[in-house]
C-alpha cells in the first residue's frame, strides 16, 4: 500500500452500482468470481455518494473480481420494525445468500450509528430467514457504536440535513423536537434507547458468530461517537469471545479515518480478513 488508496475525489460516484432495492445497490465487476469476498457495506447516517465512494473504490482495487453490496442509510430507518426491515432487506439478503451458497465468503463493513443499526437489523432478519447467524469472514466497525446520548444524536442528525440556512437555523429547534418526542415515547412505552439496544445485540452469539474477528475504528477526536464509548464495547466483544482490535485515530473527524492514516486503516481491515476463519 505504497500508493494511496482512497481516492481523494471520484468523479462519478457510485455509477457503477445497480440499484436492487430499498437503499440496496449491488456493484459486480466484468471479472467477478465468488473466489473473492463478497463486501457488504453499510454506509453512515444520509452518506453522500462522494463519500461513500471513496471506501467503495478502495475496494475495487483491494479486491478487484468481488462484488459489492452497498447498503445506504437514513434517519427513518432507525425507527423501522423489525418486520419491515426483514421486507425491505430481502433483496440484499438473497446477494448474500447466493454468495455464500457457492462457497463465497463476506467481509462485513459497517459506519457509525446509523450503519451498525442497518447492519444489526439485516443480522437479525438473516437469522431470522436461515436459522443461522450471518457467515463472516471479518467485521470492520467504523465509528460506532455509540450510546445514542441527546447531544450525540442530535449532532449526528444535523450532519444529515441539507445544508441551507433554511435548515442550519431552524433544523437544531426541530431535531430537538424530535429527539424529546421519541424520549417521551420510550419513557411512556418502557423501551430502551435503540441504539443501547443495537449495541447490546451486537455482542450477542446469537446474533452475530463469535468466530468472526472484529475491528473498530475509532476517533480521539469523534464528537458524535466518542472513543470510550466504542472501547467499552469491543472490551465487552472480547470478553465474550470476540477476536477483537482497537484501531485508534488522535484527529480524524467521525467516518473519516482515512484522512489521517489511510495505511493504518486499510492494513487492519486487510488483517482482519486474513486472519478471520474460512468458510465459517
Amino acid at each position: 500500500m505504497a500508493t494511496p488508496i482512497s481516492p481523494a475525489v471520484v468523479a462519478k460516484p457510485l455509477i457503477e452500482f445497480q440499484e436492487i432495492g430499498h437503499n440496496t445497490f449491488l456493484y459486480t465487476p466484468p471479472t467477478y468470481t465468488s473466489q473473492e469476498p463478497l463486501i457488504l457495506l453499510f454506509a453512515w447516517n444520509a452518506a453522500a455518494a462522494k463519500h461513500i465512494a471513496k471506501y467503495t473504490v478502495a475496494y475495487q482495487k483491494l479486491f478487484p473480481t468481488a462484488r459489492i453490496l452497498l447498503i445506504r442509510s437514513y434517519t427513518a430507518d432507525i425507527f423501522r420494525t423489525e418486520p419491515a426491515y426483514r421486507r425491505l432487506s430481502a433483496p440484499a439478503v438473497g446477494v448474500v445468500k447466493e454468495h455464500t451458497n457457492t462457497g463465497g465468503e463476506v467481509l462485513v463493513h459497517s459506519f457509525s450509528n446509523g450503519g451498525g443499526n442497518q447492519l444489526n437489523e439485516f443480522a437479525k432478519a438473516w437469522v431470522r430467514q436461515e436459522g443461522s447467524v450471518l457467515p463472516m469472514r471479518a467485521q470492520v466497525m467504523d465509528s460506532s457504536p455509540g450510546k445514542g446520548g441527546w447531544l450525540r444524536t442530535h449532532a449526528a442528525i444535523m450532519e444529515s440535513l441539507p445544508r441551507t440556512w433554511f435548515w442550519r437555523l431552524s433544523g437544531t429547534v426541530l431535531v430537538h423536537l424530535v429527539l424529546l418526542s421519541t424520549f417521551l415515547v420510550h419513557k411512556l412505552t418502557w423501551k430502551e434507547n435503540p441504539i443501547v439496544v443495537m449495541g447490546r445485540q451486537m455482542n450477542d452469539s446469537t446474533i452475530f458468530d463469535v468466530r468472526t474477528p472484529r475491528v473498530y475504528c475509532y476517533s480521539r477526536a469523534d464528537v458524535m461517537v466518542k472513543d470510550d464509548e466504542v472501547e467499552e464495547h469491543a472490551d465487552h466483544a472480547e470478553a465474550r469471545g470476540w477476536a477483537v482490535k482497537k484501531v485508534c485515530f488522535e484527529k480524524s473527524p467521525h467516518a473519516g479515518h482515512i484522512r489521517e492514516d489511510e495505511r493504518k486503516y486499510w492494513d487492519a481491515v486487510l488483517e482482519a480478513w486474513e486472519t478471520g476463519p474460512r468458510n465459517c
